[in-house]
């Protein structure tokens, strides 16, 4: 049901925490990511594309981070045995008990409130195909950095800023003012690379099975690959003067490397990633590498059980 890729990937910002309240963290950001995940397969398999209901199962999402004993008034469609509502809750226990959290909170809500918004209506535009309610909710962000409306979107379906906000709870210096600053760095800079890329890795398969494409949405290969690459530098940028800044910076480059080395061969990823390993430079090395080998491993595996990789069809002009 939920991408375990993501969880582990996402407790990689347990590292801001201090030691021993580091288990925690892991604990609520990787559980809120569970969240994240299993939202994003209702949205897929239940709402149908209908974006009031797909909004209604996102409340989740703030629901979260609110303070107990807030009601936790959501509808999963169906029952799901109080599935989602205990993830509700146990983000919520573990959170408040964290020593920052009241200073994270509001960032934290907005953050989570912008993610359901924008899974909602980019699920709505993938099952009906019309763009007209995705790009009003993208031109409504009047987010920095000249982003287009899909980079917009895509970065609104990712839920890093707040889970970035969640670890950084842990931490009993952080301020509110902390705390704007983390959803600054965030949203739009980081969201958007992280999306962007996971789009780019998936553009060959995407463009075989039909299914929505943020990076298919870029003029020719050379606008994307010039769009990921000022989503990087702008993602560097933005957290050089966080606190924690040195862990934010190898987030980054982790959240690049990542998807630099799982790129499958002749694939639009290939042809990106060394201008993308270019730009965030020697310190991202030693994480490409390790990240590398590790993929190299899994696709020798699944070389041995037979399955094929996707041909490579041309890249969409549309």
């Amino acid at each position: 049901m939920v991408d375990t890729g993501n969880a582990i990937a996402i407790a990689a910002l347990a590292a801001t925490a201090p030691r021993h309240l580091r288990r925690q963290t892991v604990e609520l950001v990787v559980t809120y990511q569970v969240m994240v995940d299993y939202i994003d397969r209702l949205n897929e398999r239940v709402c149908g594309g209908q974006v009031l209901r797909s909004l209604q199962v996102g409340l989740a999402l703030s629901s979260a981070v609110a303070k107990p004993p807030s009601p936790i008034d959501i509808d999963p469609l169906g029952d799901d045995g109080g599935y989602l509502g205990a993830l509700v809750a146990a983000c919520r226990e573990r959170l408040w008990s964290l020593p920052s959290a009241e200073a994270i909170q509001q960032q934290a809500r907005k953050a989570a409130a912008r993610c359901s918004q924008a899974l909602a209506y980019t699920h709505t535009a993938a099952k009906d195909g019309i763009l007209v309610e995705v790009r009003r909710w993208a031109a409504a962000q009047k987010a920095p950095g000249g982003y287009s409306w899909w980079e917009l979107a895509a970065g609104g379906t990712s839920n890093i800023a707040v889970t970035a906000l969640l670890a950084a709870a842990s931490d009993p210096k952080t301020t509110s003012a902390d705390a704007a600053k983390v959803a600054t760095a965030y949203w739009p800079h980081i969201c958007v690379l992280s999306t962007m890329l996971d789009s780019l890795v998936d553009y060959e398969r995407d463009a075989v099975s039909g299914e929505f494409s943020f990076v298919s949405h870029y003029a020719s290969a050379a606008a994307a690959r010039d769009g990921l690459i000022r989503a990087t530098q702008l993602s560097l940028a933005a957290v050089r003067f966080l606190r924690h800044s040195h862990t934010h910076t190898m987030i980054v480059c982790g959240v690049a490397g990542y998807y630099a080395a799982s790129a499958a061969h002749r694939s639009l990823a290939t042809d990106i990633s060394p201008s993308l390993l270019a730009t965030l430079g020697p310190t991202a090395l030693p994480i490409i590498l390790t990240l590398r080998a590790k993929h190299q491993i899994r696709a020798s595996r699944e070389t041995s059980s037979g399955l094929a990789e996707h041909d490579r069809p041309p890249y969409s002009e549309a």
